[in-house]
């Protein structure tokens, strides 16, 4: 089949303005440098069909306007990857190779082969700038489309090569752009192949930079949830400081107060249901005053720590609470405890307390002790005898704890359910 250099041309334009539309119909607000390489596109389309008008228009027009449309459309292509590669493009790279082919060919008409040579230069030169701009910044550019790209401006490149030697040697029948020969219709096959890398390089590169992004986002994402992972754990730990303090004595490090009727109003209704004793500790250390006056007030205090700690180590299971009452006073509320259980809870923490030997001068024991009183109840449906009740019993016994002599363990001596239910 014989091939003739207007066929390649008219193959050239088909292709070229095929290729326009895939790229213009890719968002451009996503991809802007996309609307530079669709308007390059376009006018080398423009320029292909000047080319092969020539002899139908006049001949300085299909001259002039083809070649400064081939000096527009490598303009456009290197603007394109300057935006591509997030960079300014030079204004006097984008301007000036038009200028020169528009201002010199008119004057160069008649000359041929001095016409070819500085065109040629000029678009070897322009196709040569975007082979460097692409190596040069091929590490920010991910994947394989730059290579294409690069591969079709190096065939640009030695095409221009060759027409300038071909000029500079004086074989006429290389410049004639519409003459068929061997060598012109190897040329524009060459041509035809680099637009086709052209096509191929842009559509992968804005293809790859685009799976890149999403791989980027992708990390971004898991990295910003291992953070807010981080951060929830980190304040998960800060709430249960928080909670922990809210809950804690300052002084001791046993519950406080607070932390103590929470418990026992839960402890309560969870007996109530259960329909088991409650059982409850109220411990008092003896002479505390005295041993203040003696020592001071910071000898009292940590004697109330040494105590805590004292009744912390004695606990006997993970869910016994040790708070701290109010001023010298303490509590224990034993898990599952009746009142002998309690009550051998008890003497095991005033013997624990005493054996600390923490020294009282002002104690007729000459040391710190405690006293203890023990109250436990299965708890009722009335009103009136809720936890405060199992308070008062274990404050009665206290008091008789102190009243005979200090330094030992009362028990509640009444009935252990609560007797004023509503009839």
């Amino acid at each position: 089949m014989d091939i003739n250099v207007p066929s390649l041309l008219i193959a050239s334009i088909v292709m070229s303005a095929a290729l326009v539309f895939p790229v213009a119909l890719v968002p451009l607000r996503q991809h802007p440098e996309l609307r530079l390489w669709a308007w390059a596109l376009g006018v080398n389309t423009l320029a292909y069909a000047l080319f092969v008008l020539r002899g139908q228009i006049s001949d300085l027009l299909s001259v002039w306007l083809a070649n400064v449309a081939v000096a527009q459309t490598l303009a456009l292509f290197y603007q394109g990857i300057c935006r591509f590669q997030q960079r300014e493009p030079s204004r006097w790279l984008s301007v000036a190779p038009v200028l020169l082919v528009g201002a010199s060919f008119p004057l160069l008409f008649d000359k041929l082969p001095l016409r070819v040579m500085l065109g040629c230069s000029v678009y070897a030169a322009q196709s040569l700038v975007c082979v460097v701009i692409l190596l040069r910044h091929r590490e920010q550019t991910a994947g394989r489309g730059q290579y294409i790209l690069m591969a079709g401006f190096t065939l640009a490149t030695l095409v221009s090569f060759v027409r300038i030697g071909a000029a500079a040697s004086g074989h006429m029948e290389l410049l004639a752009i519409l003459l068929t020969s061997p060598v012109q219709v190897m040329t524009h096959l060459v041509l035809i192949v680099a637009l086709i890398l052209f096509g191929t390089g842009l559509a992968l590169m804005v293809h790859e930079r685009s799976e890149s992004q999403l791989a980027r986002q992708g990390g971004l994402l898991e990295q910003q949830n291992r953070l807010l992972q981080q951060y929830s754990a980190r304040l998960e730990v800060a709430n249960r400081s928080l909670t922990e303090l809210s809950i804690t004595d300052g002084l001791t490090g046993l519950g406080n107060r607070r932390h103590f009727d929470e418990v026992l109003r839960t402890e309560w209704e969870r007996a109530r249901r259960g329909g088991k004793p409650l059982a409850l500790l109220l411990i008092d250390i003896d002479f505390f005053k005295g041993y203040n006056d003696c020592y001071g007030h910071q000898a009292g205090d940590d004697c109330l720590m040494k105590v805590a700690a004292t009744l912390r180590a004695s606990l006997r299971r993970a869910g016994d609470l040790a708070a701290r009452y109010g001023g010298e006073e303490f509590v224990v509320v034993p898990v599952d405890a009746d009142l002998e259980q309690a009550r051998q809870l008890a003497q095991a923490l005033c013997r624990a307390v005493a054996a600390q030997a923490l020294a009282h001068v002002r104690s007729p024991y000459g040391q710190v002790t405690v006293s203890i009183g023990v109250a436990a109840l299965v708890p009722s449906v009335d009103a009136e005898s809720g936890p405060a009740a199992l308070i008062r019993r274990a404050d009665a016994a206290l008091y008789r704890a102190k009243e005979g002599g200090r330094n030992k363990v009362e028990v509640d001596l009444l009935p252990a359910r609560c007797v004023n239910s509503p009839s």
